[in-house]
């Protein structure tokens, strides 16, 4: 009991640090703001998203430095709702994330994850604003398992009706017929197609989607696209 009581007294005295508006708790909210915000943003930066770990980190500690700033007002100043600030955060964070979806022809809406994903950054970085330390940290420990392990829990119920996105370099537009030739002899449907031209024509690559009708794994395909002729280097991009 003396270790519990010890334990417990040590985090009431630095629950009592990180209230209200000292320094030691500006820095401190701050800081996990950058952390949580950081965590999240790393994920969605392995998966090649525009919206990485600085978007993440500013997206976090600006919410944060907004719900100071209304609770720093409501203080100083004896007037006004200091949640005030903190509801404008919320709605008005949609316009970045809404800048992150990007709709690919009529085959998928990519970015809905980091979308959502910012918006739950900003609301964490209202939470750490106001002083709700364990509710921040324990929402970004499950946000962080959601979006980087749940894919392939997901990815096992929708798997037969996934498309997935192939990035492939080539040494010249004939391989690109041999790999339509594969793609639609092993039972997969090709959607959109981008195709770009660098280096004077001396490297081409291509993004393809391409539905995976024969409930293949992801390694197999990758594997058997890169033993085909004139294919440099195949990758899935998520």
């Amino acid at each position: 009991m003396k270790v519990e009581d010890a334990v417990m007294e040590n985090f009431s005295r630095f629950r009592e640090l990180g209230e209200g508006l000292t320094p030691f708790a500006v820095i401190l909210r701050i800081c996990l703001a950058v952390l949580c915000g950081g965590v999240l943003g790393i994920e969605r930066g392995k998966a090649n998203q525009a919206a990485g770990m600085r978007t993440y980190i500013l997206v976090c500690l600006g919410a944060a430095l907004v719900m100071m700033t209304g609770q720093y007002m409501f203080v100083e100043f004896n007037s006004g709702d200091p949640a005030r600030l903190g509801a404008q955060v919320v709605s008005g964070i949609g316009f970045l994330g809404a800048g992150s979806i990007i709709v690919e022809g009529h085959t998928k809406v990519r970015g809905l994850t980091t979308a959502a994903g910012l918006w739950t950054a900003a609301c964490i970085g209202l939470s750490i604003g106001i002083g709700f330390y364990l509710g921040a940290i324990i929402s970004t420990a499950f946000i962080y398992l959601v979006v980087s392990k749940f894919k392939v829990i997901s990815n096992h119920f929708t798997h037969n009706d996934m498309w997935l996105r192939l990035y492939v370099e080539f040494k010249s537009v004939n391989n690109l017929l041999d790999l339509y030739s594969f793609l639609d002899g092993s039972g997969m449907q090709i959607g959109d197609v981008v195709i770009n031209d660098e280096h004077s024509k001396k490297n081409f690559n291509a993004i393809i989607s391409v539905k995976n009708m024969q409930n293949r794994r992801e390694e197999e395909i990758v594997q058997c696209l890169q033993e085909l002729e004139g294919i440099k280097t195949v990758k899935i991009i998520y």
